[in-house]
């Protein structure tokens, strides 16, 4: 680097995906990013050079070229991204693999993937200069943390989910033992600053011990050109609902599924969007003829089911700030969520906010939006309006930036935005 250029001093870490792209566009526009180090993403060179690919047994190829080319974001400079994919990758590919190992699972897989990613980046940091801050996600950084404390490194911890209210309720559901995990709460003892998307993680966060100075709440966003409203009025006027996500107990599908078999709503029907674990196949078979399942969509196949789709129903048990709901807002839908679900939906104004495992309540605002569509689409403009003007990647963007900026410049942090 040369003398007069500007110093970039933030490195971001994430094996995968979640909204980490986005977190390193924010460095990269703010002019701080120096390094974005990730697990599986598209650069074209290293790792990723196209060229490797006709080494590998075709079908292998096609598998990996497939995976990684979604792999990627328009607004992040490939030379500044470093790929650590020699375990995120395999992983990827085992999993979705038609003949799997047996005994595999993919909760072993991913823990083996992220725990050795973990460590390399931990021992990439030893390597670097130039870097001030590193910005990691919770539950899988506790090698980074420490290498970044020990070389008097400051430190942000994303937290993406309410860890322990998300163990409790896994728990009470599937009568499994509640037990949080020891090293999320290393981390965060390990962060100078942790951040919260929704109030919801705040809470959690509180409850945990963690104080309120070291905690910030930095909501997420969505790219509402991408999202956006159906052009028209649908030609066949079913009703639909529709939910997002994996099929399993924390995401209170069970509640959704019995209050629409109670609902009985003439000419409507229910979409279930999203992959299925073992609980979810169960959870199917016993509602079974009472929803459409249509499987894990691709990103474009999805927004239009949003558009094709009259009312969200997103009754989590315990989330970090769900970006479905984002979505579902920047699409013009009305949304029906469980304050669990960590959204920034207004109740009342954007959709309805209800109990979490309330069926009752959940079949009373379905039916209510089924009954009135000038309801629906008055709130469905009024979320995409509030998506606009607050909760675009934008939004986020620069208030990451400022985030950066205040750790950086040592000021005070623990403000809840």
């Amino acid at each position: 680097m040369s003398a007069t250029a500007a110093p970039r001093r933030v490195l971001v870490s994430h094996p995968v995906h979640q909204h980490a792209y986005e977190t390193a566009v924010a460095a990269s526009q703010a002019g701080l990013l120096e390094c974005f180090v990730t697990g599986l993403y598209w650069t074209g060179s290293g790792e990723t050079d196209p060229r490797r690919l006709p080494m590998l047994p075709e079908a292998l190829a096609r598998r990996i070229e497939r995976e990684l080319s979604r792999r990627r974001h328009p607004a992040l400079d490939p030379a500044r991204v470093r790929v650590i994919s020699r375990y995120h990758l395999p992983a990827t590919v085992i999993r979705r693999s038609a003949g799997r190992l047996p005994g595999v699972r993919d909760l072993d897989l991913d823990r083996w993937a992220t725990r050795r990613f973990d460590r390399a980046v931990a021992r990439l940091l030893g390597q670097m200069e130039g870097v001030a801050l590193v910005h990691a996600f919770e539950g899988g950084a506790i090698w980074t943390l420490r290498a970044a404390r020990k070389a008097g490194l400051r430190t942000v911890l994303d937290v993406p989910s309410a860890h322990e209210r998300l163990i409790r309720a896994e728990a009470e559901e599937t009568g499994s033992p509640a037990v949080p995990s020891a090293e999320v709460a290393a981390e965060r003892e390990l962060a100078d600053l942790l951040l919260a998307p929704s109030g919801y993680v705040a809470a959690c966060l509180e409850e945990a011990g963690v104080p309120a100075n070291r905690v910030r709440r930095l909501p997420y966003g969505v790219d509402p050109e991408v999202f956006r409203p159906a052009p028209a009025a649908r030609p066949d006027g079913r009703f639909r609902a529709l939910f997002v996500g994996k099929v399993r107990d924390c995401k209170g599908v069970r509640y959704l599924l019995e209050a629409w078999r109670r609902l009985a709503l003439p000419d409507a029907e229910l979409l279930l969007a999203g992959p299925l674990g073992r609980a979810g196949r169960r959870l199917l078979a016993e509602y079974h003829g009472g929803y459409r399942w249509l499987g894990t969509l691709p990103a474009p196949e999805l927004r239009r089911w949003y558009q094709r789709s009259d009312v969200f129903v997103f009754p989590s048990l315990a989330e970090g700030s769900a970006r479905v709901t984002y979505e579902a807002m920047s699409s013009g839908l009305p949304l029906v969520v469980t304050p669990n679900s960590g959204s920034v939906v207004r109740d009342g104004i954007d959709g309805f906010v209800v109990p979490a495992r309330d069926v009752d309540a959940i079949c009373e605002r379905v039916r209510q939006l089924h009954a009135d569509p000038d309801a629906r689409r008055e709130m469905g403009m009024s979320g995409r309006a509030l998506i606009e003007h607050s909760y675009t990647w934008r939004h986020y963007h620069h208030r990451l930036a400022a985030t950066y900026r205040s750790v950086l410049g040592g000021q005070p942090i623990g403000v809840l935005d």
